[in-house]
């Protein structure tokens, strides 16, 4: 083999290299909105720190094998790092801009099916009370007094 032949098949040339580059910002916005959706429950919803050791080592993981199915299937099956480069600096402009403002509102949104699910759950819970005249899902500290009158004679 050539030098030339063997430089061709070594280097990708500028063109392809800037189309990879944007290619892995893509790449790295669209981890942006997966890590979007984990930071959005963790608002939402109280996580354990053990719980969210575990979410992100699987995000972790996650991305680890989104980066190589893109450099296997875009770049010859070389690791390359500017493309690491690349999808850093779209996950970083996509958390720092959009996704503010994403995370806000998906948070607002859980947080307004959550309080409407409440709210019907009160509103079936007392619907229980009136047709069957048994309160459901007591606590146990609310229990019903026995009836104080039961020691006198009538």
């Amino acid at each position: 083999m050539t030098r030339e032949e063997l430089y061709a098949l070594r280097f990708f040339g500028t063109e392809l290299e800037i189309k990879l580059f944007l290619g892995a910002m893509v790449l790295g916005v669209l981890l942006g909105g997966v890590y979007d959706l984990l930071r959005a429950l963790r608002m939402t919803l109280r996580h354990p720190p053990l719980i969210v050791f575990f979410e992100d080592a699987v995000f972790t993981v996650f991305c680890g094998c989104a980066y190589y199915s893109y450099c296997t299937e875009l770049c010859r099956g070389e690791i390359r790092l500017f493309v690491l480069i690349g999808a850093a600096i779209g996950f970083a402009a996509y958390i720092l801009t959009l996704g503010r403002f994403v995370s806000r509102s998906v948070s607002a949104a859980v947080m307004l099916a959550k309080n409407f699910s409440k709210l019907l759950g009160n509103m079936f819970k007392k619907l229980l009370e009136v047709l069957c005249g048994v309160p459901f899902f007591q606590k146990e500290g609310d229990k019903i007094e026995e009836n104080p009158c039961a020691d006198e004679d009538v």
